[in-house]
């Protein structure tokens, strides 16, 4: 099937909505109400109990703090209660997100020609560090996936978080610190024609550059002189082949990809040529494809009216960087 452009994606929505969508929602409206009510009587009970067990801690604290350490095993106790009450009450936020978007975000993309939707997907671990832009994490987690093709362009979608998780111990207790790697929306597009190396592009940071690059995969790359000098203050450019990897970043295509930074308000943006594709990392605090909420009624359309224009502005990408026009040859 011909994909559909963009404006005529916008003007079929409506007539999609009402016969599709809405019905769903519907549906979802009144899981929705169950899960707020187990969450509106979960909120309760630890509202009453918790400050109740803090009490018990305090008014025994002394006797407690008398007790050898291998013996005081009632304050952890106590505290992995209340850390089981809080998972209690918090859990329908997470079971109704879950439940609601594998009932509304399926069915939303298939409006899209052909592209299907996971919840809790991912891109795969191998093409990740191949693509060498997210380095030394070791805590991975995963929100919306989509996959499809646009315009002859195969595209994979992904909302990722990547962290570096370490343990401090002090006085034999431990302590998890997380350093967040990488947190935003990852992109993998086809290329239509073969090029043989790698070519990778990182967000410039200034003089901070000599200390981040020892994290940084960079082995068998070196360094590319871009063309403009207004794209070597922004970037960072290394390659296994330097005319190969100046044919790939031409001005161009530099002018493109800052448009597209700003078009996704991206704190940053990086990116990856190999193996024919194009990975391309946007960073971004803002939790995208979040199509219900368990406080806001599933009838009114302003989330999912939001998540068809972000899944609309990524698609976007292949018209803003001319994927589906430009040739490249290895």
């Amino acid at each position: 099937m011909e994909n559909r452009s963009i404006e005529e994606l916008k003007a079929g929505f409506e007539r999609f909505y009402t016969e599709n969508l809405l019905p769903i929602a519907q549906v979802t409206e009144n899981i929705r109400k169950k899960y707020l009510r187990y969450f509106i009587i979960g909120c309760l009970f630890a509202f009453v109990s918790i400050p109740a067990i803090m009490f018990w801690i305090f008014t025994h604290q002394e006797q407690l703090s008398s007790q050898p350490p291998q013996d005081d095993w009632q304050t952890s106790a106590a505290y992995m209660i209340i850390l089981i009450i809080l998972a209690i009450a918090g859990s329908p936020l997470y079971l109704y997100r879950k439940k609601s978007k594998n009932q509304l975000m399926p069915e939303l993309i298939k409006y899209f020609d052909g592209f299907i939707y996971q919840f809790e997907g991912n891109i795969s671990s191998a093409i990740v560090q191949k693509s060498r832009l997210i380095n030394d994490y070791n805590a991975h987690s995963c929100d919306d996936y989509f996959s499809g093709t646009y315009k002859n362009v195969e595209m994979i979608v992904s909302e990722e978080k990547f962290e570096k998780v370490t343990t401090s111990y002090n006085n034999g207790k431990s302590r998890e610190h997380r350093s967040n790697v990488f947190d935003g929306i990852i992109v993998l597009l086809s290329m239509n024609k073969d090029f043989s190396g790698q070519t990778v592009v990182f967000q410039d940071k200034g003089i901070f550059n000599k200390v981040v690059s020892w994290s940084r995969n960079l082995s068998g790359l070196e360094t590319i002189r871009l063309e403009d000098s207004l794209f070597e203050k922004e970037f960072e450019a290394y390659g296994t082949n330097q005319v190969e990897a100046r044919y790939l970043l031409t001005t161009a295509f530099m002018e493109r990809m800052l448009k597209l930074r700003e078009a996704y308000k991206a704190n940053r943006i990086e990116f990856s040529f190999f193996d024919n594709r194009l990975f391309i990392t946007l960073a971004t605090k803002k939790n995208m494809f979040e199509a219900a909420s368990l406080f806001k009624s599933c009838l009114d359309r302003t989330l999912i009216d939001e998540t068809f224009n972000q899944f609309l502005s990524i698609m976007a990408i292949i018209d803003i960087l001319k994927l589906d026009k430009i040739q490249y040859t290895g």
